[in-house]
């Protein structure tokens, strides 16, 4: 199993280039960080070329220890910017940071400002990932399966709630789709890179159809906000089954 080398390169087949309003970020945040800005990190769906109409823009910041001020003046660069998902850790926090999500470090991501050293990741490490990962769809699942997935927020239209949930719902969705994706470098020592990719290595239906509803969300996701409960329980359903994996070979 080959993991944890030093280093990040964009690992698609198609090789997006940033599109022009992810360069004009990049061009902000590095005219409004200075020399705080240790490395700039374009990542998500977009740079893996397989966005949709939907999908946010992906940014990892990482910032030199000591820098003051840098979340204020990163406030200001996304102010007027919707649709932005924006991570940010210092380097001393990177070097720190916990086993989950350290792959999104290593896969599918392009390093648009500086340099930087990649968490590194361990078969220990990822098989704790995908523990935390499959307790926390249950969770989510769960409690919008016993307390209705439509739910109601006090002093807010009804439809406010039905639309949050769904929205939350999908990241989870991703979440499992980030965990399939794990288990298979765990399994086999490759990563499957897209969900086209990750497609072709499972007949699980369950997993199939969690890949198709990430993968049609534009045109899914009105069937989902009139009813969630299929969804919560096909992520409950997976989450599941990989608990009852990790049982029979990491126990």
């Amino acid at each position: 199993l080959r993991i944890g080398a030093e280093g990040a390169t964009l690992m698609t087949t198609s090789d997006p280039q940033p599109d022009p309003e992810t360069c004009a970020v990049r061009d902000a945040i590095i005219a409004s960080l200075g020399d705080d800005l240790a490395a700039l990190l374009w990542h998500g769906s977009r740079a893996r070329g397989e966005a949709n109409e939907e999908s946010d823009h992906d940014m990892i910041v990482i910032l030199r220890d000591g820098a003051a001020g840098a979340i204020e003046r990163l406030a200001g660069v996304f102010e007027s910017r919707q649709g932005w998902s924006a991570y940010v850790k210092t380097e001393r926090e990177l070097r720190q940071y916990p086993m989950i999500g350290r792959l999104q470090f290593h896969h599918g991501i392009a390093v648009l400002h500086g340099t930087f050293t990649p968490p590194r990741v361990t078969r220990e490490g990822l098989i704790d990932d995908l523990r935390t990962i499959a307790s926390t769809l249950a969770h989510e699942a769960r409690y919008r399966i016993m307390h209705g997935a439509s739910r109601t927020y006090r002093g807010l239209p009804d439809e406010y709630g039905r639309v949050r949930n769904t929205r939350w719902m999908y990241y989870q969705a991703k979440a499992a789709i980030m965990a399939m994706k794990a288990r298979a470098l765990l399994v086999s020592g490759e990563y499957p890179l897209t969900r086209a990719a990750l497609r072709s290595r499972t007949t699980d239906p369950v997993e199939l159809e969690l890949i198709d509803a990430v993968d049609r969300w534009p045109e899914r996701r009105p069937e989902f906000e009139a009813d969630l409960l299929p969804l919560c329980r096909l992520i409950d359903a997976f989450a599941t089954g990989l608990v009852v994996w990790l049982d029979a070979t990491h126990t």
